[in-house]
């Protein structure tokens, strides 16, 4: 049996109406996946959106499936749901939306990530705790009265048996070992053996390179290690000045021990008096706690260390956990404390993280091997799973990229070349796999032997015998299907879904082509398409809906924009979104790139004589010319040509007679002209449906101004750093880093570029650094101080010495300031 949350826009039809006149409804099935796991008796709440009008939406009824899913009139599928209780006000009982989004049971429910949606799966918990504010909705009118803190404590005392059973043998295991590893005499007879074994305990080392830099061999020798930690464990000074000697001090300083390694181990030698100050517990104390440290600009770590513990004390974290919570453990009590921060940081430190693509909804398909000659698909099939080898590496979660696991099994198998296939491999499974997806199993490169669907994330299982790495499959057939006209690559992962026609071909193989499992179709009309929305832009772009309604006019009317500013505002970025937005929906199809530079030319762009491969020069249509008719042939869509730096190229040359035509009011077949290239007759237009968009970068010191000509039929955006934002803040936020080091970063930030500002002579607003630089790519930054190094390192200090060439000194004492 599984659960449904059924969405209805009451801009397309009137739920409430709907709901009230029928004991039975009928609900479409937009995510065709789920049409073939839908049956009577799952259960279903009905959602309404707020259709245009603030805070009205929200769970409206409750009912089951009464049907099997069938074809409907417009040839989709749809389903009858018995509605068995709707309240339709917040009188009534209702469940408003904006309610359950500040609630931490539901706050994570999918539907707040991907609005647009008609049908949501929901897990038994999610449907639990739903249900059990439907069945009592004052409940969410008390939990909201709670303070923050209360909330999520309430919220983890739901959990807190199951987390501690999951967690409890790992933490104690840390602590007997860091009660022998501090013992003085330990201490001062220990050797690198023991200190490597810190590796095995510590959170902030779960990073293979990070762990392998600091322990994979000495970086010292062991009279200092062993003098380090007896500073650190016994010294006369107070606690924040040891911190800090450990971590700067020469005569103290381990290579590879920063202040997230060393808060840890200070958290657990004193285990009664601190809490750990890695990443997690600032992101959980900092973004969702929503505590503030007093932090100020130029402490020390140590100083934060305990500024940091003080912010716990002040706002009585262990009196409240104790109250809600109580004891759960024999522990010592901050070790409870950073397990409720750990389980607030897995379950909340995604907070306003970007809206996922409707895409990612579908499934994916995969091919695997079972080992070599399918020697695991017993395995595979008697325990419902699927797994990879390589068990000598670990834990795959330990890993962040596709780098560090290649560098891991080079070290660990002796490799001299790069396992490039091999590291794909094991990050697909971990990472990009997913619930809802679909494997064919393979047996050398002849057959198919098996094919299921993936039911579980990732899991790492040291007690299998072989074999760490698994996923929990549902197996949908069994088989021996010889596939030898069929290329079976012989990677251990492929990822084949964007094979469409290949991936037909197995389905048909294994019998189920057209069925539960039709792949995502291609060339999908617009309505079909994901939809792309306000809310979408704004958790991708860092603009005010004025801003962003401001360009939408301009691009209306004017039909040529040009997005100009300093480096590292994300230009490119934001045209690709505005052309989604403006088009309605994410559609790459009707989309052009191209870059400007000098030598570009109008028989590039337009049309001019090419050689062919037997040398001799024919006739070809350029870029622009062909994107042009595109447009034409399908005048019912828009499309969308974007040009990068379009100020590199010479731009009178590059468009020639199109310079005219591109204008708004000189669209269109009527303003047809002969091109320099036409072939008789024949004549070109630029059709209504076409727009422009360029960047240009205004801190390119190498470029004359735009030509005049082009200037006045282009309107100029100005795009701006946005580290003041919102948006900003929040997508530094979905990434894992907390509050107090975003503050700085951005202060840090507006001084250089206060710095780059007065430089009239030189520079100017035109120069400042953007914020794009800073927007990590990375599902989650571990090391926000590491993270942050490397940018200004590697990024930002090679384009202040471009900047400056000739003023090292200034260079240098801002770079200072940027530590």
């Amino acid at each position: 049996m599984a659960n449904w949350i059924f969405q209805g826009n009451p801009k397309q039809f009137d739920v409430d109406t709907y709901l009230k006149e029928n004991k039975v409804v009928t609900w479409g099935i937009r995510q065709k996946q789920f049409k073939d796991e839908m049956q009577r008796g799952d259960r279903v709440f009905i959602w309404r959106s707020d259709g245009g009008e603030r805070n009205t939406g929200g769970v409206v009824a409750s009912g089951k499936i009464t049907s099997a899913p069938f074809i409907d009139e417009d040839d989709g599928f749809s389903i009858e749901v018995e509605i068995t209780d709707f309240r339709l006000t917040p009188d009534s009982g209702m469940l408003l939306r904006h309610e359950l989004k500040e609630i931490p049971d539901t706050m994570n429910l999918q539907i707040f990530k991907i609005s647009q949606l008609t049908n949501y799966r929901l897990t038994d918990e999610e449907f639990n705790r739903l249900y059990k504010y439907w069945q009592n909705p004052q409940m969410v009118k008390e939990i909201l009265e709670l303070p923050t803190i209360e909330k999520y404590l309430y919220a983890f005392r739901e959990v807190a048996d199951e987390w501690f059973k999951e967690n409890t043998k790992y933490i104690e295991v840390g602590y007997h070992f860091f009660d022998r590893f501090k013992q003085r005499d330990h201490l001062q007879q220990m050797e690198w053996e023991d200190v490597q074994e810190i590796g095995n305990h510590i959170n902030a080392f779960r990073m293979a390179l990070s762990k392998k830099r600091a322990l994979g061999k000495m970086n010292a020798p062991i009279e200092k290690y062993r003098k380090s930690f007896e500073y650190l464990f016994y010294g006369q000074e107070p606690i924040e000045n040891r911190i800090d000697n450990f971590i700067s001090n020469e005569e103290y300083k381990l290579f590879g021990f920063g202040m997230s390694v060393v808060s840890e181990i200070v958290g657990n030698v004193f285990a009664d008096d601190y809490c750990f100050y890695n990443q997690r517990d600032k992101v959980a104390v900092e973004n969702i706690l929503q505590l503030t440290p007093d932090y100020s600009r130029g402490d020390s770590e140590g100083r934060k260390f305990i500024k940091f513990q003080n912010c716990l004390k002040e706002n009585q974290i262990i009196e409240k956990y104790l109250e809600i919570i109580g004891k759960r453990t024999n522990l010592p009590i901050y070790y409870e404390v950073d397990q409720f921060f750990s389980f607030l940081f897995e379950n909340y430190g995604k907070k306003g993280k970007d809206i996922t693509d409707v895409q990612d909804d579908l499934p994916q398909y995969w091919l695997l091997a079972a080992g070599e000659n399918a020697v695991m698909w017993d395995d595979f099939y008697q325990n419902g799973l699927i797994a990879i080898g390589w068990e000598e590496i670990g834990d795959l979660k330990k890993y962040n990229s596709k780098r560090e696991i290649a560098d891991v099994l080079k070290e660990v198998f002796q490799l001299e070349n790069n396992p490039t296939n091999d590291a794909l491999a094991n990050y697909q499974f971990a990472y990009e796999m997913k619930i809802g997806d679909y494997v064919f199993i393979k047996r050398g490169t002849k057959q198919i032997i098996g094919f299921g669907k993936i039911v579980s994330d990732y899991q790492h299982d040291p007690t299998r015998e072989t074999y760490h790495s698994v996923r929990k499959v549902d197996w949908i057939s069994t088989g021996e299907w010889n596939v030898d006209k069929e290329p079976i690559h012989m990677k251990t992962l492929t990822n084949i879904t964007r094979y469409e026609d290949y991936v037909e071909r197995l389905l048909d193989k294994v019998g189920k082509g057209n069925s539960s499992t039709t792949p995502p179709e291609g060339n999908k009309k617009n309505e079909e398409l994901a939809p792309y929305t306000v809310e979408q832009i704004n958790s991708e772009v860092f603009m005010t809906n004025e801003q962003i309604e401001e360009i939408l006019e301009t691009l209306d009317y004017k039909k040529n924009i040009i997005l100009q500013g300093p480096p590292g505002v994300g230009k490119t970025f934001v045209a690709k979104r505005l052309a989604y937005l403006h088009m309605g929906v994410k559609d790459d199809s009707k989309i052009e790139f191209l870059q400007f530079h000098q030598s570009y030319s109008y028989e590039d762009f337009i049309r001019g004589y090419k050689p062919n491969l037997e040398g001799n020069f024919i006739l070809k249509d350029g870029l622009f010319y062909t994107f042009c008719k595109k447009a034409v042939d399908d005048p019912e869509n828009n499309y969308y040509m974007i040009i990068d730096e379009i100020n590199r190229g010479n731009l009178s040359k590059i468009f020639g007679e199109l310079m005219m035509l591109i204008e708004a009011d000189k669209r269109g077949k009527k303003f047809a002209v002969k091109l320099a290239y036409s072939l008789g007759e024949e004549t070109f237009y630029i059709p209504s449906n076409l727009y422009l968009i360029g960047t240009m970068n205004t801190a390119d010191r190498s470029l004359a101004l735009v030509d005049y000509a082009l200037r006045r039929r282009f309107s100029f955006i100005n795009v701006e750093p946005a580290f003041h934002t919102d948006g900003f803040k929040d997508y530094l936020i979905s990434k894992g880093i907390s509050q107090g080091f975003i503050e700085k970063l951005i202060h840090s930030i507006d001084e250089v570029n206060q710095e780059i500002v007065s430089d009239k002579i030189n520079l100017g607003k035109g120069y400042e650094i953007g914020h794009s630089y800073f927007c990590p790519t990375v599902e989650n930054v571990d090391d926000e101080q590491k993270w942050y190094e490397r940018i200004i390192r590697l990024e930002i200090a090679p384009l202040l010495k471009e900047y400056w060439f000739d003023r090292e000194d200034k260079v240098n004492d801002i770079l200072n300031r940027l530590q």
